[in-house]
C-alpha cells in the first residue's frame, strides 16, 4: 500500500462554515514509507486569512494563488488510490472533505492518525503535539503550521512507524476530477505592487477598520474620534478610506471596499494621514494674507 501524507493550513476551525483551506501539501509515500514525490500550494481562499499570526500566510502571498476549486483536480490525483495520512487527521480530513462538497464532489477522507497511532509507537512521548511526537521518534520539525515543513515532518514521523508495522486503512477512491495547476509556494508568488494610497481627510470623514493591527484598534478608534473622524464597523459608499491590517486583505470589508473603489490603506499610511489632519494651519491676517506672527 502507497501513502498520501498530508497537511492543511486554515483559515479557522468551522470546516462546514466559512473557513477554508489556505495551503494544502502531500508527500507521496511507497509502501516502506520511502519519499516518492511531494506537491505543495497556497491557495486563494476568497476572503480573509484568519489567524495569519499562526500561519504566517500574507494576503499578498495567496493573491495570485489557485483557488481550491482550480487545484481540485491537481489535488484528487495525488490522493488517488493511496491512503491518506495526518497529524489529527480528522482536522485535516474534514477540511478537504468539505471542500471537495462545495464543487460537487463526494470524497470521502479516512486513513492513519499519526497523533492517534503514538500510543502504540511512542509510549514515553511528552504529549500530542506533532513536535512532541516528532521529537520523541528523533525526527526533526523544521518550522511548525507550514503545510510542506509539517507535512515532511509528519511522513518522517509516519516511516518511524512503518517500521514496527502499521494498520491497514482505505485509500481514497478515483475521482473524476482531471488537470493540473502550477504551485504557488511560500515565498516564491509574484507579489502585486501596492502603491501608497494618497488620501486627504477631513472631520466627519467615516473610516473603518480590519484585521488585527499592530496597535490596538481601540486606540486608533480613539485617536481618529478625537480629531473628529467617524469610525464605522461596515464599508458603505460614503466611507473614506479602510484602514487594514494587511493592504491585501481578501476580508468582505475589503472586497466590499475595492467594489466602491474606497481606498484601502496600511496603519503606517493612516498615521501619515492623522498627522496631516492634526495639523492646524496658523491664522492669516484677513488684511495682507500673510500668516500671524502674534
Amino acid at each position: 500500500m502507497e501513502y498520501a501524507v498530508v497537511d492543511v493550513e486554515t483559515t479557522g476551525f468551522a470546516a462546514r462554515g466559512s473557513d477554508r483551506i489556505v495551503e494544502v501539501a502531500v508527500v507521496q509515500l511507497d509502501s516502506a514509507g520511502r519519499v516518492t514525490g511531494e506537491w505543495c500550494t497556497l491557495l486563494n481562499p476568497g476572503r480573509d486569512l484568519g489567524p495569519q499570526h499562526v500561519h504566517r500566510i500574507r494576503a499578498a502571498d495567496v493573491w495570485h494563488a489557485p483557488t481550491f476549486a482550480d487545484a481540485a483536480g491537481a489535488l484528487a490525483a495525488r490522493l488517488a488510490g493511496r491512503v491518506v495520512v495526518a497529524h489529527n487527521l480528522s482536522f485535516d480530513a474534514r477540511f478537504l472533505t468539505a471542500e471537495f462538497a462545495r464543487i460537487g464532489v463526494d470524497l470521502p477522507v479516512g486513513g492513519l492518525c499519526t497523533m492517534r497511532l503514538a500510543a502504540r509507537y511512542l509510549p514515553e512521548r511528552v504529549g500530542r503535539s506533532l513536535r512532541a511526537c516528532c521529537e520523541a521518534a528523533g525526527v526533526v520539525l523544521e518550522s511548525a503550521h507550514s503545510a510542506l515543513h509539517d507535512a515532511r515532518a509528519t511522513a518522517r514521523l509516519f516511516a518511524h512507524y512503518v517500521g514496527f508495522g502499521v494498520p491497514d486503512a482505505e485509500p481514497v477512491p478515483d475521482v473524476p476530477l482531471r488537470g493540473d495547476v502550477a504551485e504557488v509556494r511560500r515565498g516564491a508568488a509574484a507579489v502585486p505592487r501596492r502603491r501608497s494610497e494618497s488620501v486627504t481627510l477631513a472631520r466627519g470623514d467615516r473610516v473603518v477598520f480590519t484585521g488585527q493591527m499592530r496597535s490596538p484598534r481601540d486606540e486608533w478608534i480613539d485617536r481618529a474620534a478625537a480629531l473628529g473622524l467617524v469610525s464605522q464597523g461596515y464599508v458603505t459608499k460614503a466611507t473614506r478610506v479602510l484602514v487594514a491590517a494587511d493592504p491585501f486583505t481578501l476580508s468582505s470589508k475589503a472586497q466590499r471596499a475595492r467594489a466602491y473603489r474606497v481606498p484601502i490603506v496600511s496603519e503606517v499610511d493612516f498615521a501619515g494621514m492623522l498627522g496631516s489632519l492634526g495639523v492646524t494651519p496658523p491664522a492669516k491676517d484677513h488684511r495682507t494674507g500673510w500668516p500671524r506672527a502674534y
